[in-house]
């Protein structure tokens, strides 16, 4: 499956720890237009990537190398920043405060991880824009 989107992810943080499932997964990211790829194999990497870079999701395994993501997806929480999470373990291992989020189960299907990808990009940005009668939205970019 080739879909490039025009108008969306542009940088990714991958956290990864399994050198051949993180190159796959930028792989795939790029076949879906995204220029900007991050990978992280620690926790504490990525901590450090989301204070420095701008970030438009993230896909995170669950167990990496200096022990787990939660704080990660804590500050992606924070940041307001749409994630995946990636795992050989089932939803149950999940912190109770990430149960909602997404989760693709390892091994997956190519094209899984990127309509994962895609429909969490797809539903924060309808989130985004969804608004009350006469309220106004602001857009990225936009002017009046």
């Amino acid at each position: 499956m080739h879909i490039e989107i025009d108008e969306g992810i542009r940088s990714i943080l991958i956290v990864e720890d399994e050198m051949i499932v993180a190159m796959l997964m930028e792989e795939l990211v790029r076949e879906l237009g995204v220029e900007d790829v991050y990978v992280c194999t620690a926790a504490s990497s990525a901590l450090a990537v989301l204070a420095d870079r701008s970030i438009d999701l993230a896909v995170l395994d669950m167990q990496v190398r200096d022990g787990t993501t939660t704080a990660v997806a804590d500050v992606l929480v924070e940041k307001g920043i749409p994630f995946v999470f990636s795992s050989g373990s089932d939803v149950s291992a999940l912190p109770q405060r990430h149960a909602n989020r997404p989760m693709i189960s390892k091994p997956f299907l190519d094209d899984d991880l990127k309509l994962v990808i895609l429909d969490t990009w797809t539903l924060s940005r309808s989130s985004m824009t969804r608004r009350q009668p006469g309220q106004r939205v602001a857009t990225h970019g936009a002017t009046d």
